[in-house]
């Protein structure tokens, strides 16, 4: 299998491989199924030595190039539709080739190996939609330099809609013999070709002259490839990337709210790393250490239920921090009531040293200090987690929690509190930068105790509005100082107006396991040394999964090059290893909660785990910066393609666009802009009217037919 397992929700079934004339591997087209709903997607887009979703670049390649090599001019060939029917007839002896993307997108095919054949026979599905599609394959091979003969095949006594694959079917002596997908078994060959053969010479007549003469093969001729308006397109998130029991919750809490993948996800990194952070840290290798802190974001519209998976995710450590309170209580209640009477002793004999001189004062002093050393330190419960925190108090709360916080949010608050927002606009980043490294702190402040810490650790998990993320890059230091950098971002699209409020509730067994796995590593103990002093534990990864690392360090190095998908993101980019290796630590810790996590060596399996989460948020982190940068028209031509999309059809008016979104473009002339990038990337262009009309006629667009049939194939340049 070279396509994903899984694709948007459904399982793989069978993949068809593309082949060149030589034999090389162009690309695959898969297909997915569950419970009855099929998805057939390509995956032609070169990713190092796979492929990943997407249409082949027009004009693309026909299925069976490698069956037309091998054979001579004068054997006949077959045009069917669908790689399922190709391999079918290719499969009892007969020469059948196919276009990719379905029966609409004929005209986005190279026919041109066709040309000079003596003798083409095209077999249609039993339906309108088959019709057409031997109609369009017609017009455009009639069109090539040496037009092959024509012949047209229908098969009789077709169900509707059945194809070659029903007709094989129809012929097998055990149906159960054969899946549709694999060649027919080959007690069955003979007398299927034989069969077959007979169709061909009672019922193959020559194409009609209307067919070859109409200009439908010029529908996407002439047109341009459109230019995507996304910065990258956005691989399906990862599956069984987390341990078992934290897996199944979170698939199973995104299912129950009936929100994308990536938010559960995302949060449940975040909390992981809040109750792993500051006992272990990483040795990537000799001398490359990285701590467990991980900054992870969300953009997600209002609506889509953040609050609902940031309650469930982060219940775990609410009660863990309740429990503490609860068990500490009598011990800080007794503590506050020794301070309270030493402090009142101290005051008395404050105020009776005041009017005294001499030894009487020394003697008075001498029991201050006395009782001074004697008070007692009221004890603090342990903290976890905030939400909302100013970066001068974050350093004293980090203090008080062996020098390490989360910050959990589903609001964007901390980035204006980071801003300025109470240090009259100016930015203070310094704590937070250096708490993701895990570098000293150091800060003295006249009003404020000073603050020292050694190996501070800060972990991040917010899920906040795509506006929010969009005015991030023009904060003052967040680029320039490498904050931006330091997040794992994910944009997933919005399912609003697609759920359907009908899916069960999150077992409670899921949720207990999560909990547990949780608790359990909030529990390990700290390092402590035999001088008392505790120190993290130092986590180091088995030699495989040293190479895996070692190799994806690499192919995001090279990355970065001034030709590279990260040349004008090398700050994210230069980080993205460490925060993989990171995200292994913190997987590792989880899958050992219930053991020893510093007896075992992170193997192969977590490191791969982590770095295919690394891969995939590659194209979120693009998606995201170029959120941040994004130009409002792009957007509007985000949002009028999307409609084009919808609508399906191959024209439309400026009124009929400006109405339909007279919400958003109060005036006709705010359209303009949208409809000018959409011209300049070729998702349209003005429709020229030959007919004079007495009234003033809404311009008239064409519409790109590749955008509408490639919604339909798993492309979505929306």
């Amino acid at each position: 299998m070279n396509c994903p397992p899984s694709f948007k929700g459904k399982l793989f079934l069978f993949e068809w491989p593309y082949l060149d004339l030589d034999g090389k591997i162009l690309g695959y087209t898969a297909r997915y199924e569950m419970n009855g709903q099929k998805d057939v997607i390509p995956f032609f887009k070169k990713q190092d030595s796979t492929f990943g979703p997407g249409a082949a670049d027009s004009p693309r390649p026909l299925f069976g190039l490698n069956y037309l090599a091998s054979g001579d001019q004068n054997q006949t060939v077959y045009i069917v539709e669908g790689e399922k029917c190709a391999v079918a007839l290719q499969s009892i002896g007969f020469l059948a080739v196919t276009s990719s993307g379905g029966c609409k997108a004929a005209n986005a095919t190279d026919w041109k190996p066709l040309s000079g054949r003596i003798r083409i026979i095209l077999v249609p599905d039993n339906d309108e939609a088959g019709m057409q599609y031997v109609q369009d394959v017609a017009a455009i091979l009639a069109a090539l330099e040496e037009p092959p003969g024509l012949f047209l095949m229908t098969i009789p006594d077709m169900s509707p809609g059945g194809d070659v694959v029903d007709w094989i079917y129809s012929k097998l002596s055990d149906l159960t013999s054969w899946d549709g997908y694999q060649p027919v078994p080959e007690s069955e060959k003979d007398m299927l070709a034989n069969d077959f053969q007979k169709l061909i010479d009672t019922f193959a007549v020559p194409v009609q002259d209307a067919w070859k003469f109409t200009n439908k093969s010029e529908k996407i001729g002439t047109w341009p490839d459109p230019i995507s308006l996304d910065a990258a397109p956005l691989p399906p998130w990862p599956k069984e990337v987390f341990p078992p029991e934290v897996q199944c919750f979170v698939e199973g809490l995104s299912q129950a709210t009936e929100t994308p993948v990536e938010l559960a996800s995302m949060i449940v990194l975040a909390v992981l790393a809040a109750a792993v952070q500051g006992k272990f840290q990483i040795c990537v290798k000799n001398g490359y250490f990285e701590p467990l802190a991980l900054w992870t974001c969300v953009a997600l519209p209002p609506g889509t239920r953040k609050t609902a998976i940031f309650t469930s995710s982060t219940e775990p450590l609410r009660k863990w921090e309740q429990d503490k309170r609860k068990s500490m209580e009598e011990s800080i209640k007794k503590a506050e009531s020794e301070h309270k009477t030493f402090s009142a002793r101290i005051a008395k004999l404050r105020q009776k040293a005041s009017g005294k001189d001499g030894a009487e004062f020394e003697k008075l002093l001498e029991q201050i200090n006395r009782l001074e050393m004697q008070l007692p330190e009221i004890p603090k419960a342990p903290q976890i987690w905030c939400a909302d925190i100013t970066p001068e108090n974050l350093g004293t709360v980090m203090s008080d929690n062996h020098e390490k916080m989360a910050i959990l949010s589903d609001e964007g608050g901390i980035f204006e509190i980071m801003a300025g927002r109470y240090s009259k606009g100016v930015p203070n980043l310094d704590i937070f930068l250096q708490s993701h490294a895990g570098a000293p702190v150091r800060v003295n402040r006249g009003s404020r105790p000073p603050v020292f810490m050694q190996n501070p650790t800060l972990t991040m998990g917010l899920a906040i509005q795509p506006d929010v993320v969009r005015g991030l890059f023009s904060k003052p230091g967040f680029h320039g100082r490498g904050l931006l950098g330091r997040f794992l971002f994910a944009v997933p699209p919005s399912n609003l107006g697609f759920r359907t409020g009908s899916t069960p509730s999150l077992f409670g067994g899921v949720k207990i396991s999560y909990s547990e796995i949780i608790t359990a590593t909030l529990n390990l103990p700290l390092n402590v040394g035999p001088d008392g002093i505790s120190t993290q534990y130092t986590l180091t990864l088995e030699k495989e999964a040293l190479d895996l690392w070692n190799q994806y360090w690499g192919i995001v190095e090279k990355k970065m090059r001034d030709d590279g998908q990260f040349a004008n993101l090398s700050d994210w980019a230069g980080k993205l290893p460490g925060a993989v290796a990171r995200i292994a630590g913190c997987l590792h810790v989880a899958k050992h909660a219930m053991g020893c996590p510093w007896d075992h060596h992170i193997n192969e399996d977590t490191m791969e785990a982590a770095i295919r989460l690394g891969e995939v948020l590659e194209a979120h982190a693009l998606a995201a910066f170029d959120l941040m940068g994004a130009d409002p028209a792009i957007e509007n031509a985000r949002i009028v393609l999307k409609w084009l999309i919808r609508k399906g059809e191959l024209h439309f008016t400026f009124r009929d666009c400006h109405y339909s979104h007279k919400n958003r473009f109060r005036r006709a002339d705010e359209l303009e802009p949208a409809l000018e990038i959409l011209t300049e990337r070729h998702f349209i262009r003005p429709h020229a009217q030959k007919d004079k009309v007495a009234y003033r006629p809404s311009r008239v667009f064409e519409v790109n037919p590749a955008i509408i049939e490639n919604n339909q194939t798993g492309e979505n340049y929306a």
